[in-house]
């Protein structure tokens, strides 16, 4: 609580809600892919879900130590509704392979 007021945010809920949310297996099979640069849009909608299980985006800058200070920095959850959307639009390998979406590929995708 006297961290809370002394602008240094709460670390420790922030990592008790992560070590709920974040499964060990997922976080060691991602921390191999990003070694071997094989990240790709299906792991960046799973992080992205697994960040929404733990509350608003802007409910977790808040816990941040020095984020509260920012009043300029706001966070629109809705955005990341609609970045899901495009992504969950994208076929398999146009989420593996980004250079693949083409005019006529960013068209269809924005209809969806």
């Amino acid at each position: 609580m006297t961290s809370r007021i002394l602008g240094m945010g709460d670390m420790l809920s922030i990592i008790e809600k992560a070590e709920e949310t974040f499964d060990l297996e997922e976080a060691e099979k991602l921390e191999k892919k990003l070694k071997k640069q094989e990240f790709d849009l299906d792991d960046y909608l799973a992080q992205l879900r697994q960040m929404k299980k733990m509350g608003s985006f802007s409910s977790l800058l808040n816990m941040i130590p020095g984020m509260n200070k920012l009043k300029d920095v706001k966070v629109d959850d809705k955005e990341f509704i609609k970045i899901e959307a495009i992504i969950c639009s994208m076929t398999k390998k146009e989420k593996q392979n980004t250079k693949l979406l083409n005019a006529s590929r960013r068209q269809r995708i924005a209809k969806r």
